[in-house]
């Protein structure tokens, strides 16, 4: 995979999740107050954002997509391979949080150390049953765990390369704390580092 297809297959895809999260704002600001505040419109969220998620873990982690793969795989891997993944932090744009969605996760306990992974797993077995887990603190963090992994496979298929590191549309609500790129997006076009 280069850049072009990342970004053609997963990346505005993303875009279009991150949309949808943005525009739930308008019903629920998004304040750590309002963290445990749960719906069935952050269920779907969490739903189609894990989906995701799952699809780009098989890929950065270079599994065929039809393979049959779990967190445990994904953590074996990422862990093993991928260093600082979980102390990296990503700023919410214009609202005082910062996240780190992959803080907890060990070899150990892969699902059930990232709630998220949790409460995306439980809510597609059992929506009803655990919809307050579909709230608004997991769909950041779901969501920031799909930004964080795409940023990651992006710099993976670029290094090395003359390929820019950042995708042509910026994400409007994450930016990553202490991440170093070979370009930066200006409001026409890139300048090189």
């Amino acid at each position: 995979m280069n850049r072009k297809e990342l970004s053609q297959n997963h990346w505005k895809y993303y875009l279009m999740l991150e949309k949808r999260f943005i525009e739930s704002i308008e019903y629920v600001e998004l304040h750590k107050e309002n963290f445990n505040t749960f719906s069935n419109g952050y269920a779907l969220l969490i739903q189609v954002i894990g989906a995701e998620l799952d699809t780009v873990f098989k890929e950065f982690c270079g599994f065929n997509t039809t393979d049959r793969k779990t967190i445990t795989d994904y953590a074996q891997h990422i862990l093993s391979n991928t260093t600082d993944i979980t102390s990296q932090k990503i700023s919410v744009q214009e609202y005082n949080i910062e996240i780190q969605p992959f803080m907890n996760w060990n070899i150990g306990q892969p699902g059930q150390s990232l709630l998220w992974w949790g409460a995306f797993t439980d809510i597609k077995h059992n929506r009803y049953g655990k919809l307050k887990q579909a709230n608004l603190e997991n769909v950041l963090n779901i969501l920031g765990a799909l930004y964080l992994i795409e940023m990651r496979y992006l710099k993976k298929i670029t290094d090395g390369t003359d390929e820019l590191d950042v995708f042509d549309e910026s994400s409007n609500l994450f930016t990553l704390k202490d991440w170093t790129y070979k370009a930066i997006p200006l409001s026409r076009g890139f300048a090189v580092l």
